[in-house]
């Protein structure tokens, strides 16, 4: 990082500056490159990577990274590279939050009911705190320009290549959603595996992109990220999801209303509405490729559609050029609104949209799509006749019994990971959920009203910072605060209705931008003395050594089960009991590795092994009904009726409306 030792030798010493015999000044080099790669390179790939694996959302993935992420935190701590005591209030008030929620999951094992899922959780939020280490301990006025101009370029190269998988599917790997989810194959879900988790990514990348087609350094930046607008419109539009449609206008919003100057957006955003406009309604209308059909007709129509996105983005790049040498020679006119004229304007636009709306019925419309939206059992269309629908598709009654379940002990909750259980046992609607589709209700069933604190208060925090930043800034450093305090802001909607908190590619795209917000809100703070003190340090590498164990626990033990899985697949029956077992050492409180160990002990004739293991699974997670399921088979195998009945009867209790005990 920038400034944080001494690349000279200025006490007689060689130092750290070593010239090779071709006058390459190593530390010079360093000392730009360093920035380039944490600023750039690591947001990039981080993004890029996650969100080409599925999103992250394999545990495999997902904490493999985080054991990276906090390699580096360490080494980069143990050396002296992390200007950790110089986060400035707003860095370590961030750290703090975050920190007390991953403290606070951790806590949550010793009242859950589940100690694996709850272990799993920790995992994950160690993961998120060692990326939003990374983001918080650059500094310096160019991160935040180089952190969202990351995130931006990987999230529009993902979007693109979305867009080419419905246009060319041949090009890409089939859809694993739409193999066990049918009408999943009209709703764009490449590569993340979620249609509404690829458009919350877009709604996080759109008014990043935006700033930088108006901001960025050279017209060939700008006119690239221009071009890139349109691209990544349709990409939501295909996903269909109304989800992403409200993040994209929350963050367009606040893009808005935080942006100096606001009539100097007019052209750039124009140049978007219309491109968009153009491809959206291209898009739609070729019905084969907007249905995702794998047809000679949808080929055709991909054809087509590719060649009308080339001629539009080129026009909006070109376009573009245009606006910015236009501003560049002061071609044009010079439009000035006071504040006060424009606040009076808003004021009275807004009365007026109040009044028009309450005149056309508006209230009784909302009660109506209310009403549709806690109906679960409405029509689910599967293309752009979504975006006329308001039914939640089960949200209201997940997030009613996520409420229900944090009234069993309202501080505390039921512990992280165990959604899913209480769903299962107390579902008001069939339908197997793992998730509650909102990381806001899903924490206050979980982990409480704590927690809820907690992880609102984090959420929230960096657009605070930003939105008082940006009133403090002006100009160009203010315009990359409404581009990155939108995108934060798009995250947290999406975070209230679904569940991109467990796809680490969005929180991580998130975490970046948070951070570098953070760092350059209070900059000029945290600029101090090269040497950084050793008791921050020390503290840090202590974190990382903790995080490093806790991760990898999970993760060694997913990793063996995975191999015993593939072993039974092989028909490597004693290679898979030995990964079983030593899966089952690995995490002796997890109920998965003992399920497995009863399987294997199953297909080699062993019943007493089978129960004994399966008993053990049913002691680690007593309130899941699969444990409980697998028992009672066994038992029947064995003959013990009475036991097979009583284990039968247990796993109904816990998930009464499976079709498995309803039929």
């Amino acid at each position: 990082m920038e400034g944080t030792f001494e690349v000279s030798g200025r006490h007689g010493g060689s130092g750290l500056a070593a010239r090779a015999g071709t006058g390459l000044d190593v530390a010079a080099l360093t000392a730009r490159l360093g920035p380039l790669l944490a600023g750039w390179v690591v947001p990039f790939g981080l993004v890029f990577y996650l969100a080409m694996k599925g999103g992250g959302y394999d545990p495999l993935i997902s904490d493999q990274v985080g054991i990276v992420v906090w390699w580096v935190v360490v080494l980069a701590a143990l050396v002296g590279i992390l200007p950790f005591s110089r986060l400035g209030a707003a860095g370590w008030v961030g750290f703090g939050l975050l920190l007390a929620f991953a403290a606070w999951t951790a806590l949550g094992v010793s009242w859950s009911s589940s100690s694996e899922q709850s272990v799993a959780q920790i995992a994950l939020v160690l993961t998120y705190l060692g990326v939003f280490v990374l983001s918080v301990a650059g500094r310096g006025p160019e991160r935040l320009r180089r952190t969202a101009g990351a995130v931006a370029t990987a999230i529009g190269v993902v979007a693109v290549l979305a867009l080419l998988s419905r246009v060319h599917p041949s090009w890409f790997p089939s859809s694993e959603t739409a193999s066990f989810i049918g009408p999943a194959r009209s709703r764009l879900n490449y590569p993340l595996n979620y249609w509404n988790g690829l458009a919350a990514l877009i709604a996080i990348g759109l008014p990043l992109a935006l700033i930088f087609a108006m901001h960025a350094r050279t017209l060939a930046m700008r006119a690239l990220s221009a071009a890139v607008v349109p691209a990544m419109a349709l990409t939501a539009f295909y996903t269909y999801s109304r989800g992403g449609a409200l993040e994209i206008g929350v963050a367009l919003v606040a893009l808005v209303a935080l942006y100096p100057r606001r009539l100097t957006m007019v052209p750039t955003f124009a140049v978007a509405v219309a491109g968009s406009a153009i491809l959206i309604d291209a898009g739609d209308q070729r019905d084969a490729l907007a249905n995702g059909l794998g047809t000679s007709h949808a080929h055709s129509q991909g054809n087509e559609l590719l060649a009308i996105a080339l001629v539009v983005c080129a026009g909006a790049a070109l376009l573009q050029v245009a606006i910015g040498l236009a501003a560049r020679y002061g071609v044009g006119p010079r439009l000035a609104i006071s504040r006060g004229t424009s606040a009076g304007a808003f004021a009275a636009a807004a009365v007026a949209a109040i009044v028009i709306a309450i005149a056309a019925g508006l209230p009784g419309f909302l009660s109506d799509k209310w009403d549709e939206f806690k109906n679960p059992t409405a029509v689910q269309a599967t293309s752009a006749q979504r975006f006329d629908s308001a039914s939640g598709h089960g949200r209201y009654q997940w997030w009613k019994a996520a409420v229900h379940e944090n009234g069993t002990d309202p501080l505390i909750g039921t512990g992280p990971g165990t959604f899913q259980n209480w769903w299962a046992q107390h579902a008001t609607i069939p339908g197997f959920v793992r998730n509650a589709h909102s990381l806001y209700f899903e924490t206050l069933g979980e982990a409480g009203i704590v927690g809820l604190l907690l992880i609102v208060a984090f959420a929230l925090w960096p657009i605070i910072v930003g939105v008082r930043a940006a009133m403090r800034f002006g100009g160009e450093r203010r315009a990359l605060l409404a581009g990155a305090v939108a995108a934060c802001a798009a995250f947290v909607t999406a975070a209230g209705v679904d569940w991109v908190w467990q796809i680490p590619a969005i929180p991580v795209a998130f975490l970046l931008v948070a951070g570098a917000i953070l760092t350059i809100a209070f900059s000029e703070r945290t600029l101090g003395p090269d040497r950084e003190p050793i008791a921050p340090r020390v503290g840090l590498v202590a974190l990382g050594l903790g995080a490093l164990v806790l991760i990898a626990i999970p993760l060694a033990s997913t990793d063996k089960l995975r191999a015993s899985q593939a072993d039974v697949r092989a028909h490597d029956l004693a290679g898979a009991l030995s990964n079983a077992r030593t899966a089952a050492n690995i995490e002796p409180y997890a109920a998965t590795p003992r399920m497995q160990e009863a399987l294997v002990f199953e297909l080699q004739g062993n019943l007493g092994g089978a129960v004994a293991a399966a008993e053990q699974a049913t002691s680690g997670d007593a309130n899941n009904w699969r444990p409980w399921m697998v028992l009672s088979r066994l038992e029947a195998e064995r003959g013990r009726a009475g036991a097979s009945v009583a284990a039968y009867k247990k796993a109904k209790s816990l998930d009464p409306q499976s079709p498995l005990f309803t039929r």
